[in-house]
C-alpha cells in the first residue's frame, strides 16, 4: 500500500507533469471511480499545484479538486503508451497521467476546493510528520491519552496522517523501540529517537523510490529493497540478529530481537 513517502513522491511527478496546465479533459473508464457527467464538467480547467495530504494526493481542477487515494495498489504514472488495469485518465496538451490500479481498491472524489478541508476533517485526518520539523514532545503530545503498543498507535490516521505499516516498522527499528511496547511505557528520549527516525526513514525512501512511477512490494518488481526489517523474517538484521515476524492488531510486524528489546 503507498503510504506517506509513496504518495509524496506521485504528488511531485504530478506536479511535474500537470501543474500550470489546462485539462483537455478528465477521462474516466471505471463507473464506480467518478460520475462521468462530474468529470465532463471539469474539461478546460486550469491545473494548479499538486499537493499531499497524508495518503491522498489533491489536484486542483480550477474550482474543484481530484482528491485520490490509492488503497492497496493505485498509482498515477505518466502514459506514455497503452496500459493495463487503467481507471482514469488526465488529460493535456502535453502529457497523459493515468490512475492505474490493478485491484480497483483506489477512491477518487471530486470536490468543491472549498470543501477540501472540511472533507479531511470529517475523516479525521491528523497533522502531517513531514517535511515540517517535529520533536519528541510533538510525538508524545500527538500519542497522549493512547495505552495501546505503540505500532498500532502510530498507525491512527486522527493522531498522525501517512504513516502505514510498513513506515511504522521501519522507524520503530531506526529508533529502536519493540513495536509491543506500550505508549504509556515510552520516555521523553525515547519519543526523542522516533522523532529523529522519522524524517531518515521517509528521506531514504524518498532517495530510492523516487523516480517516473513507484513500485510496491506485491509487484516483485526488480527494484532495491529500502527496507531494513519490513518483509525481512528470517534474514539477518544489520546488528547480526535474525528478524522476527509477528501480528499486531492483524497487521504484519517485523522487528530485531536484539536491537528492539522490550
Amino acid at each position: 500500500m503507498p503510504e506517506l513517502p509513496e504518495v509524496e513522491i506521485m504528488t511531485r511527478n504530478a506536479r511535474r507533469w500537470l501543474s500550470g496546465q489546462t485539462l483537455a479533459a478528465l477521462e474516466v473508464l471505471d463507473d464506480a471511480l467518478l460520475p462521468a457527467a462530474s468529470a465532463a464538467a471539469v474539461a478546460g480547467a486550469h491545473i494548479g499545484e499538486a499537493r499531499r495530504r497524508g495518503k491522498y494526493l489533491c489536484l486542483p481542477l480550477g474550482t474543484q479538486t481530484l482528491i485520490l487515494h490509492f488503497r492497496m495498489t493505485g498509482k498515477v504514472v505518466l502514459e506514455t503508451e497503452p496500459r493495463r488495469h487503467v481507471r482514469a485518465r488526465i488529460h493535456t496538451d502535453a502529457h497523459t497521467v493515468a490512475f492505474v490500479d490493478t485491484r480497483r481498491l483506489g477512491c477518487a472524489w471530486l470536490l468543491p476546493t472549498s470543501e477540501v478541508s472540511a472533507f479531511f476533517d470529517a475523516i479525521p485526518l491528523g497533522p502531517e510528520p513531514w517535511p515540517m520539523p517535529r520533536d519528541g514532545a510533538w510525538w508524545a503530545a500527538r500519542l497522549s491519552g493512547t495505552r495501546s503498543a505503540i505500532k498500532p498507535a502510530l498507525l491512527r490516521q486522527d493522531r498522525i496522517a501517512g504513516l502505514g505499516n510498513i513506515a511504522v516498522v521501519e522507524i520503530l527499528h531506526r529508533a529502536k523501540l519493540h513495536p509491543a511496547r506500550t505508549v504509556p511505557s515510552l520516555t521523553a528520549s525515547d519519543f526523542a529517537a522516533i522523532a529523529a527516525a522519522a524524517p531518515v526513514f521517509i528521506a531514504h525512501v524518498l532517495a530510492v523510490e523516487s523516480g517516473p512511477e513507484i513500485h510496491y512490494v506485491n509487484e516483485g518488481a526488480a527494484i532495491p529493497t529500502p527496507f531494513l526489517v519490513y518483509g525481512r523474517a528470517g534474514l539477518a538484521c544489520t546488528c547480526g540478529s535474525t528478524i522476527e515476524r509477528t501480528v499486531q492488531s492483524g497487521r504484519a510486524t517485523f522487528s530485531c530481537p536484539n536491537c528492539q528489546r522490550r
